[in-house]
């Protein structure tokens, strides 16, 4: 129980600073660089989720700073972590089929959810 807590209240606070970086980020480059806030958040949560997941013992801490934090700041640090992982295990086929379902299936999804949007709203 403690660990869910833990996840809840971490995962928040990650979403919040998601939120207030991604607004800093878009207002400073909004001009050159659309997105940027995205970019950002993408980027530091995976050099952080790769900071922690060297460094953290497994533990509640771990598991609240990792899935928790980095989860409600960027799911794509996660991605990235299994990627690193399943490449470090030099399983190649895998990590093909890891890249394309998360790419591509991820792509895939997004334009299907747009389209039942519209088909909701038309309804």
């Amino acid at each position: 129980m403690l660990e869910l807590i833990a996840v809840f209240v971490a995962g928040g606070t990650g979403a919040c600073f998601r939120l207030l970086l991604g607004r800093w980020v878009d207002l400073l480059c909004a001009p050159h660089l659309p997105n940027a806030g995205i970019l950002a958040a993408n980027l530091l949560g995976s050099l952080a989720i790769g900071f922690g997941s060297a460094l953290l013992p497994d533990g509640v801490w771990r598991v609240a700073l990792l899935t928790g934090l980095l989860g409600g700041f960027t799911t794509y640090s996660a991605f990235a972590l299994l990627t690193v992982n399943i490449a470090g295990a030099g399983r190649w086929g895998l990590l093909a089929i890891q890249l394309g379902v998360h790419l591509i299936g991820g792509v895939l999804c997004v334009l299907a959810g747009v389209a039942l949007a519209r088909l909701v709203r038309g309804a």
